[in-house]
């Protein structure tokens, strides 16, 4: 192909081109409007209101149990404990230089709380529920959580020497062993802007982070830790566990054990108690760390955290009725 020939057909390459161009449909300004507009195209925004969602679900006790996994009358201790600090906190947990308006009271701050954690339910659907804007129900979430971490944090404590000591001889076929020790995977997505092989659980086959629990052998929980990432073997997580102060993973008096699977240091079969069975039971009632999580990765150690919490506060209201 000579220098005419080649120019010729280069020539031909842009006729066709800008033929194509030519007979392209105009671009209408309605195409390039928001979803929320071309479907209602009278939509200008809405001024959300709020809902007392409280007062509508507070006449069914047991559906209100069954989404919250508390009491009516424990929902209300927990109101009044909780909303003068609430009131006194921004959602980066600075003190509150002025105060501006509660689209929705404290009250129904906490139960949109309690209801994404016990049912994870999309942020949508409870900005649906309450009526308040998506962005105000992730508002609510990340100043509530901490404070429910706070609160609720000595639902679990690491017994005494002497406590420990107590606890021996409960299992007849192991006298020195006081508890035991187990891990829990919460599978998170993929991760994009990080090694994901750093997430990614060769056992499990899926990216995910661990959480370690201890539980003495009266099936009370007694320490938990959220975080290890997926790759992070049972027995490095074991090393990292800091109850006590950086170093000293687990105090026990001498002579006494935990045990554990083969993951762990040393080995031994793990063995839970009825009891323990029920606390991981009512762990996994709540959906937000059932299912594979869909928020932010820093956000799922202190809520794993304050879910172990709940459940053992669940356990113990449950021996009291």
């Amino acid at each position: 192909m000579d220098d005419q020939e080649l120019q010729a057909f280069l020539l031909n390459v842009i006729a066709i081109l800008l033929l194509f161009t030519a007979i392209q449909p105009p671009i209408y300004e309605e195409a390039i409007l928001p979803l929320n507009r071309r479907l209602m195209p009278n939509f200008h925004g809405h001024g959300f209101n709020g809902r007392d969602v409280y007062t509508m679900i507070s006449s069914q006790p047991w559906l209100f149990w069954r989404n919250t996994g508390e009491t009516l009358h424990s929902f209300q201790q927990l109101v009044t404990d909780l909303s003068p600090i609430l009131i006194r906190q921004t959602v980066h947990g600075q003190p509150r230089v002025r105060q501006r308006r509660q689209i929705i009271n404290f009250a129904n701050q906490i139960l949109l709380v309690l209801m994404w954690l016990r049912k994870y339910l999309h942020v949508d659907n409870l900005a649906l529920w309450f009526n308040i804007d998506p962005a105000s129900v992730v508002r609510i979430i990340y100043k509530v959580v901490p404070e429910f971490w706070q609160y609720f944090q000595n639902q679990i404590s690491w017994p005494n020497l002497q406590e420990w000591n107590n606890l021996a001889g409960n299992w007849p076929e192991f006298p020195h062993v006081v508890g035991a020790i187990d891990s829990t995977p919460h599978e998170i997505y993929r991760p994009i802007t990080e090694p994901q092989r750093l997430f990614y659980s060769g056992h499990r086959h899926y990216h995910c982070i661990h959480t370690q629990l201890v539980i003495d052998n009266q099936g009370n929980l007694r320490f938990v830790q959220a975080g290890f990432l997926g790759s992070t073997h049972d027995a490095t997580s074991y090393r990292l566990m800091t109850p006590i102060g950086p170093g000293r993973p687990l105090a026990l008096p001498p002579g006494l054990k935990l045990l554990a699977d083969k993951a762990y240091p040393d080995g031994g079969p793990l063995i839970t108690t009825v009891r323990a069975n029920q606390v991981f039971k009512e762990i996994k009632t709540y959906k937000c760390i059932s299912t594979i999580w869909r928020h932010p990765r820093w956000l799922l150690p202190p809520v794993v955290e304050l879910v172990a919490f709940l459940a053992e506060r669940r356990v113990k209201l449950f021996e009291s009725i």
